[in-house]
């Protein structure tokens, strides 16, 4: 019964946003899952995108004109990663601490946004806690049958989001490191679905070719002391929980390193068997930071915490397991009241709140100029203008434009916010938000053919 509350709490707080705008790289998730083909699947996916194809796969068969299916395939996965986390921890830490976890992991601020995102971090994140509970049960004894859960399940991760690697990696490190038999079985084993992304090779390297030419390459702060501050604090705050303040985001930084040192105590002082559970938890999730401060030396694109969500059922299974070590009654009432309290204030928080801006009115006054086409920079214009002739041109302001070879009739539909702009075109424009909206006549068109020929 407590479990299925857990559930119902983690759907409801997920369901809540499903329908708010688009941002604009849920866009592109909408564009690669609209491909009319598999050819034009996989064009798209190597021309806007950086990830693997299997969140995209998921959505070719929605009905997408709502913002809910398209993110159904993030939602979904995300109310169940805290059965998941259960199940995962049930055995080896026992049922009221796996319960715990299970409900912190539900009402967790960054994960109940990031359910609502379309993009594939939640997929990768439940393959992951299941992948998880498969080299538990290896760990503690269990038949070699689990062996298929992980292997499954790693491949999931993998064709998710290509940094699920670094967690793959991590736990077989942590449970080779741990064990005292089979440990080459199950290094071998651990890393083997890795190797199902050979197949995979020459269309990442398809998708690496397009880069600067219709696509960016994401660019984050570095692995620093501030960075790192900043990624923990919205991991456990949320997006909209962090300090506005570098001041106050160092005291919220602060209050975590405190707890964290408060588990690392009540785990290491803890003599039960159960605790090599603990430490194979605990060590993965230090490995995956420790994984993503090192790729982030070559790959200066990862550290941010979107790549970091896992950490957020790691850290709950940890809490929980110290919560439970240490034995006292309070301790435990304080966690039920404080994930309760959390819960309403994540609901409240997100209640009817749109964090992204209406495009109903540029909708309505692009749709009233009976355009024969629409041009836009933007990935989520084009979804929202899908009924009418729209093209998108000029992603993250890279390339030229279609402009100068625009029909009569011709509207631009341009996101200042996107990179590169609003492109300089002539004729009567009219801004609404963030979006200019420009009709294009054929003199203009004439205009500005001529302006770059000087």
């Amino acid at each position: 019964m407590v479990l299925g509350a857990i559930l119902v709490v983690a759907a409801i707080l997920r369901l809540e946003g499903i329908g708010a705008h688009l941002s604009d790289a849920e866009g592109y998730s909408y564009l690669v899952g609209s491909a009319p083909s598999a050819s034009a699947f996989l064009r798209r996916l190597a021309a806007y995108e950086n990830t693997p194809p299997l969140f995209y796969l998921l959505l070719t068969p929605l009905p997408l004109g709502h913002t809910a299916w398209l993110r159904m395939p993030a939602a979904i996965p995300g109310a169940l990663i805290p059965l998941a986390l259960y199940a995962a921890l049930r055995r080896p830490l026992g049922a009221p601490t796996a319960l715990l976890a299970a409900a912190m992991t539900a009402v967790a601020p960054f994960a109940v946004s990031y359910s609502d995102y379309s993009r594939g971090f939640m997929l990768e994140n439940l393959a992951c806690v299941l992948a998880l509970w498969a080299m538990l049960r290896l760990a503690g004894g269990a038949s070699a049958r689990w062996w298929w859960l992980y292997v499954s399940t790693g491949v999931v991760a993998v064709y998710s989001e290509y940094l699920a690697v670094i967690f793959l990696v991590a736990l077989t490190i942590a449970t080779v490191a741990s064990g005292k038999r089979d440990r080459l079985r199950t290094a071998a084993l651990g890393l083997l679905p890795l190797l199902a992304l050979l197949p995979w090779a020459g269309q990442f390297e398809r998708g690496q070719d397009a880069v600067n030419h219709t696509k960016l390459s994401p660019t984050f702060a570095g692995p620093s002391v501030s960075s790192l501050r900043d990624v923990t604090v919205r991991l456990v705050l949320g997006e909209h929980g962090a300090g506005a303040t570098p001041g106050l985001r160092s005291l919220e930084f602060v209050a975590v390193l405190a707890v964290l040192a408060a588990i690392v105590v009540i785990l290491r002082r803890s003599a039960q068997p159960r605790t090599n559970a603990a430490l194979i938890v605990g060590a993965t999730g230090v490995l995956v930071l420790v994984g993503h401060v090192l790729a982030a030396l070559f790959v200066t694109d990862i550290f941010n915490e979107r790549y970091l969500t896992v950490l957020i059922p790691i850290g709950a299974a940890l809490l929980a397991a110290a919560i439970s070590r240490a034995n006292r009654r309070w301790l435990w009432r304080l966690a039920v009241v404080a994930v309760a309290i959390i819960g309403v204030a994540v609901f409240v928080q997100r209640f009817g709140r749109q964090y992204q801006p209406d495009l109903a009115p540029v909708r309505t006054v692009v749709a009233a100029l009976h355009p024969r086409r629409v041009l836009t920079n933007s990935a989520v214009v084009a979804y929202y203008l899908r009924r009418l002739p729209v093209v998108l041109d000029r992603p993250f302001g890279l390339g030229p434009g279609l402009q100068r070879s625009c029909p009569s009739s011709c509207v631009i539909v341009d996101d200042s916010r996107v990179p590169g702009g609003v492109r300089q075109a002539t004729g009567p424009s009219k801004t609404i938000g963030p979006f200019d909206v420009r009709l294009l006549l054929p003199t203009a068109n004439r205009a500005a053919a001529g302006s770059a020929r000087r």
